[in-house]
């Protein structure tokens, strides 16, 4: 409870606030309203003796007037508060998740139960964090009126709660419009708010994620999300605005005509058709007591049904990183004149018992080319999330321009890398989103993005948008483009082109495009190369032969190493995947 009285505490100190006040003001005014009653009957009855007159009861009748109009504006102001504080609640709930995504290791999303995890702490996250707060508050109101009633009680025996309930009809219109008000607001604004929740799903998915962490996405995804959340939070607070405006003229008419309905009844009382105990009667039929008691019950309740979420939901937020960077981090040199070096690396995933790489060594210098061929599960992919240092091998090291990984930031380490993953993603953006992403803090000029999209042979995306660069693609929204598996690809290579990064890291680069379109597009990227560090993993030997080096991997184990001609010449496992793939086009 006490992690949940902080995290509303983060999001809207100022609104949990007036929620307490308002609690307090509300359960305040009946046991007022009470004693207000208990006057009003002692008037009655000494005016019914001649000690008093009509007018004598105005200031009392006036008083209850005025109490049952601030106790209706009160209430339905706290609804209205609740609503605004429900949503202000659920965006800092679900931020803090995605932050905490953020911040985390791609090792996760390798494990089952990690997607279990974030199920249970991602579950109704759209109400419990707010519904338990907001149960803490009305729980606290209701202990303070029902306290309240029991003092005047033991003092006065019968009590008085409120006639509000004679003057409900003009509340309940009001709050009627309202509720159409905010179905339209809700039907409205369903596309941004589709497009946040897209946003925030970005870093729930493997494919997504591991962009998202190499390419340093996290910061301005965050932002555009943080923006969506800002404006919707704009027109929700106008929206309530505009409903306490109607609520004072509604909760003013409530409150005259309670008072007229205590002046009707103490006139009444005065003429002796009602004797002093009818009256007291009448009024002691409203009783708080009971009802605050019950609210009371229904807190506890509802408190104990979100404990056990509430408890994945922090328990996730604590989550720690698989992966940390030192104190002090080295600094990597501009030129990477080491290359990638694999000195003895063995490594296993957890929860595994079979070694996915054991006691490899390699090593590919600035401006070559090094080609992974292998049977799937020979652990080419795992050596790429090594080098990325998504994981730290159980043996040996990894050097990067002649320094240790895990000596590095992981941060900077995954800068000075690019990555066009075989199972890339597809941002349901703009062509310049899907293209820039590749180093966000890199300014997306129409120059620069144009030169990455010529570099990836994908000028022919353009032909078709109406507004170029900044049309959007995919079919998730309106008016978006929908691309090809191969346009598609091309758009990531273009990614990775925009990155400038010094290490290429491509798997399957070529795997949606047809033969010739392959050979053009491999051929621009061997001279685009330059003096950059290439790894290409693939299972197309028409791509593989033009590397400078070839590394041929089974079972974890580098079995093969050299040129495409020697490994030919070789006649070993190389020559025999390559004259079986071969034979297919003969």
């Amino acid at each position: 409870m006490r992690s949940v009285l902080r995290l509303s505490w983060e999001a809207a100190p100022a609104t949990l606030v007036t929620a307490l006040v308002l609690a307090a003001f509300q359960a305040v005014i009946p046991p007022v309203m009470v004693w207000l009653g208990k006057i009003l009957v002692d008037s009655v009855v000494e005016g019914g003796g001649g000690g008093a007159s009509q007018g004598d009861l105005v200031p009392t009748v006036a008083a209850l007037g005025i109490a049952a109009a601030l106790l209706k504006l009160a209430t339905s102001v706290a609804g209205h508060r609740q609503r605004l504080y429900a949503t202000v609640v659920e965006l800092h709930a679900e931020q803090r998740v995605l932050e905490r995504l953020a911040t985390l290791d791609v090792g996760y999303f390798d494990r089952p139960d990690w997607y279990d995890q974030v199920a249970r702490a991602t579950r109704d996250l759209a109400w419990r964090p707010y519904g338990a707060a907001w149960t803490m508050v009305t729980m606290v109101g209701s202990l303070v009126a029902m306290a309240g009633m029991l003092v005047l009680l033991l003092t006065l025996s019968p009590w008085l709660a409120a006639l509000g309930l004679l003057a409900v009809a003009p509340t309940a219109i009001l709050h009627h419009g309202f509720n159409q008000e905010l179905y339209e607001f809700f039907k409205e604004t369903t596309a941004d708010e589709r497009r946040r929740r897209y946003l925030g799903e970005l870093f729930t998915h493997a494919q997504t994620a591991r962009e998202v962490k190499v390419f340093d996405l996290a910061a301005p995804l965050l932002d555009r999300h943080r923006d969506l959340s800002k404006r919707r939070l704009h027109v929700m607070r106008q929206l309530q605005s505009r409903a306490d405006r109607k609520v004072v003229v509604g909760a003013l008419v409530s409150g005259a005509s309670l008072a007229a309905a205590y002046g009707l009844v103490a006139s009444w009382g005065l003429e002796g058709r009602l004797t002093p105990g009818d009256l007291a009667v009448v009024i002691g039929a409203f009783s708080a007591v009971t009802a605050q008691m019950g609210g009371v019950f229904q807190s506890v309740f509802e408190l104990d049904q979100n404990a056990s979420f509430l408890s994945d939901y922090f328990s996730f937020l604590r989550t720690e990183p698989l992966i940390t960077g030192p104190d002090r981090p080295a600094e990597l040199p501009k030129a990477l004149h080491g290359g990638v070096r694999f000195e003895g690396v063995t490594f296993t995933y957890p929860g595994h018992s079979q070694p996915v790489l054991q006691g490899v060594d390699l090593h590919v210098g600035p401006g070559q080319l090094l080609a992974l061929v292998g049977q799937n599960a020979a652990g080419k992919t795992t050596m790429v999330k090594l080098l990325l240092r998504f994981y730290d091998p159980d043996e040996g090291r990894i050097l990067l321009g002649g320094i240790d990984v895990r000596e590095l930031d992981p941060m900077e380490l995954r800068r000075r890398v690019g990555v066009l993953f075989q199972d890339f993603a597809k941002y349901e953006l703009s062509v310049r989103d899907n293209v820039a992403f590749g180093r966000p803090e890199r300014e997306p000029t129409d120059e620069a993005v144009m030169a990455a999209v010529r570099g990836a042979d994908a000028e022919g995306i353009m032909l078709d948008l109406e507004d170029g660069l900044d049309s959007n693609v995919g079919s998730l929204f309106e008016g978006g483009h929908e691309l090809s598996g191969g346009e598609w690809q091309r758009l990531a290579l273009a990614r990775l082109l925009f990155r400038d990064a010094d290490v290429w890291v491509l798997d399957e680069p070529t795997s949606a495009l047809d033969a010739e379109v392959e050979a053009v597009l491999f051929s621009r990227l061997r001279t685009l190369l330059r003096d950059r560090i290439g790894i290409v993993l693939s299972h197309r030997f028409s791509t593989v032969r033009a590397a400078d080096v070839i590394a041929v991997m089974d079972a974890g184990r580098i079995v093969e190493f050299g040129t495409h001609d020697e490994l030919i010449a070789a006649q070993g496992t190389y020559a025999d995947l390559f004259h079986k793939q071969a034979a297919a086009y003969r």
